[in-house]
């Protein structure tokens, strides 16, 4: 059987190796997973990445961690919502992850009133939404 690591997995995993403990306990520290973190770290994010893909190194400083577990969470819920949702969501195989962050963002900024739930279901919902079956 062969495994296959995706760019996500590696980017956990490099952050994590990355990161002493205390970072970690003070990037997590307080942390809810709700569409409100969800909103602002995907925010950041897609600033960082921008529309063409150039980082902007200012805005990487600001939550790194945040914009990592924005960056991984989206891809990981894209890359299984096949089969998650099997029949009635399709994300296409070659969306890059500034198309799929951009998505989740336009998502929460047009659905504020359900920012209190969890970010996990909010991507699902998001893609769901974006690229329907």
């Amino acid at each position: 059987m062969k495994h296959r690591l995706s760019w996500s997995g590696f980017l956990v995993i490099a952050l994590l190796v990355a990161t002493r403990p205390t970072d970690i306990g003070h990037a997590t520290q307080g942390r809810t997973g709700s569409g409100h973190e969800l909103q602002r770290d995907c925010g950041l994010y897609f600033e960082f990445l921008g529309r063409t893909g150039a980082g902007r190194e200012e805005t990487f400083g600001v939550d790194p961690f945040g914009m990592g577990y924005c960056a991984g969470l989206v891809r990981g819920v894209a890359e299984s919502a096949g089969t998650l949702m099997a029949g009635r969501v399709c994300v296409p195989n070659d969306i890059s992850s500034a198309q799929a962050v951009w998505v989740i963002v336009q998502y929460l900024r047009q659905r504020q009133d359900v920012l209190y739930e969890s970010d996990t279901a909010l991507v699902l919902r998001a893609l769901q939404s974006a690229f329907p079956c």
